[in-house]
């Protein structure tokens, strides 16, 4: 199983060819799509055929999440010849959902926690986690490995559920610890170098804040984690 980084930015991203929130995830024959931030579709038919499409994933209803949701169903429409493509998102009765539900380009399933589900290679499952709004993680396997995805979320989700036994972990990781406070949205860097070192799990921190270098960002990793690194948009990690 392969995952790359298609957007690693969050809530807009600011600089030429950025992108926000949006991961690929590959076997050798199939793929899915986790979260379709902004500008993320054109990276993706960069690095796929779109017939290999199997599912994609809408973590939450966060425009920096689900922006490309209507440029892929173009893409779907004039690529795959119509066929439409299982989209799993949790239905928050919002304008938004209701709106991606009414795209013809997807067969909409509304996602449930405590349940398993399969498409094609793909094994998963759904974490609540904790966001202003309702906000799911997702636990992929293919071909005997398994990564965790928590979209966004603090500390007070079901993260230790979502993360326990996998083989990787993209995280949200949206603020250094000197602009990190409780009632913040999203998991500091720190937070999340301590959930890869409690379950000694190579980790990727991504939903990066608009605000900060790299450099800021590796520093601090380096600072609380020998296994976790930053994520970089169009870094292929073989599982």
């Amino acid at each position: 199983m392969k995952f790359t980084v298609l957007g690693k930015y969050g809530p807009f991203a600011i600089g030429a060819g950025k992108s926000t929130s949006s991961y690929l995830v590959e076997t050798s024959a199939q793929s899915c799509v986790l979260d379709l931030g902004s500008g993320s579709v054109c990276k993706l038919l960069e690095k796929m055929s779109i017939d290999k499409l199997k599912f994609v994933f809408l973590s939450h209803m966060h425009f920096d999440h689900v922006s490309d949701f209507g440029v892929l169903s173009y893409a779907i429409n004039f690529l795959n010849k119509g066929k439409k493509v299982n989209l799993y998102a949790y239905d928050d009765g919002s304008d938004l959902f209701n709106l991606i539900k009414s795209n013809s380009a997807f067969n909409v399933i509304p996602l449930e926690v405590n349940k398993t589900y399969t498409e094609g290679d793909f094994t998963f499952s759904f974490y609540k986690m904790a966001h202003p709004v309702i906000s799911h993680g997702i636990k992929i396997s293919a071909g005997g490995k398994t990564l965790a995805y928590t979209g966004d979320t603090t500390v007070l989700g079901d993260i230790d559920n979502l993360v326990n036994g996998v083989d990787f972990l993209v995280a949200d990781g949206c603020f250094l610890q000197k602009d990190y406070q409780e009632n913040k949205p999203h998991m500091s860097i720190k937070q999340v170098c301590e959930i890869a070192e409690k379950f000694g799990v190579k980790t990727v921190v991504s939903h990066i804040s608009y605000n900060y270098d790299d450099k800021e960002v590796i520093a601090e990793i380096n600072e609380f984690s020998s296994l976790t690194s930053i994520a970089i948009e169009g870094e292929t990690y073989t599982l």
